[in-house]
């Protein structure tokens, strides 16, 4: 905690100590391309972050809060990737729009409760996999969202889908796949270790910011394979750059695999869902 005198001037000493803190907590230099010089980047600045957080709470990172806190995070991932998995499923149990939900909540909620209420609802979806129970029709058109991510309260292009007969199975962004798929490895026997584990596991993430950037396009593929579905919705934020620029290199590459794609760059208002209705309805017509 930061202390000042009762005065002005002692408040002042202490709100721009507590500013230079934060400034250096979260003004980060993170690489954009993938080597070892990138690597080497990440993990210095990921050490500094740690620095800076036991600065401004002054609480040090110890082996043990950091292992917790890893399983804590692990468990969480591991709750809304069975979510995701559940997906797969036809008649598709959840609907988009829900399953989104959760993946935004994913991001506020206490990481315990969080996981204890999503694995309570996988456990009725899987009842409902088993009773051929769907939200939606069998054999209702699949489509699998890929580009920016949808936080809240962009709830704009899931519910234009869902009214226009097809249903979301999944999420190629940060607030889907993307940012849950890979767990953290816990094994590392000091804090040390564990930051290593640490910068290997978000290394694996494949953000447009990244360049060149395969992975990525392998993962639209590969998921388009898994969850079964019939086209590829690339959606980009008009403001978010690295997705629009990767949007012709994704459809390239799932036009190679014949998979159907739509390629829609909007923002958050709502000035433009008559159009973009207009085109995801015809979308959804060539898929049947």
């Amino acid at each position: 905690m930061i202390v000042g005198e009762n005065t002005c001037d002692g408040k002042k000493k202490a709100y721009e100590s507590l500013g230079h803190l934060v400034k250096n907590l979260y003004v980060m230099d993170l690489p954009q391309v993938k080597s070892d010089h990138g690597r080497a980047l990440l993990k210095t600045e990921y050490h500094r972050f740690k620095t800076a957080v036991e600065a401004l709470t002054g609480v040090v990172i110890t082996f043990e809060s950091l292992k917790q806190a890893i399983q804590t995070v692990n468990a969480k991932r591991a709750a809304i990737h069975r979510l995701s998995m559940l997906r797969k499923a036809d008649p598709a149990p959840i609907s988009g729009l829900d399953a989104l939900l959760a993946n935004q909540v994913f991001f506020y909620d206490n990481p315990a409760r969080f996981t204890d209420s999503v694995n309570k609802i996988c456990d009725e979806l899987e009842k409902r996999i088993a009773e051929k129970n769907g939200v939606f029709p069998e054999k209702t058109p699949r489509i699998l969202i890929s580009g920016c991510p949808q936080a809240v309260p962009n709830w704009k292009l899931p519910f234009i889908v869902e009214t226009s007969g097809a249903v979301i199975v999944g999420e190629e962004s940060c607030v889907g796949e993307r940012g849950t798929r890979n767990l953290t490895d816990a094994s590392g026997k000091t804090v040390d270790e564990m930051m290593e584990a640490i910068v290997d596991r978000y290394y694996q993430v494949d953000c447009a910011i990244f360049t060149p950037n395969p992975q990525r396009l392998e993962h639209i593929q590969e998921m388009a394979a898994a969850y079964k579905a019939d086209g590829v919705i690339h959606y980009g934020l008009q403001f978010c750059q690295p997705y629009l620029m990767e949007s012709i290199p994704v459809e390239k590459a799932l036009e190679e695999k014949n998979i159907p794609t739509l390629r829609i760059e909007t923002d958050y208002s709502m000035e433009d869902v008559g159009q973009l209705k207009t085109r995801i309805e015809a979308f959804v017509e060539q898929l049947r």
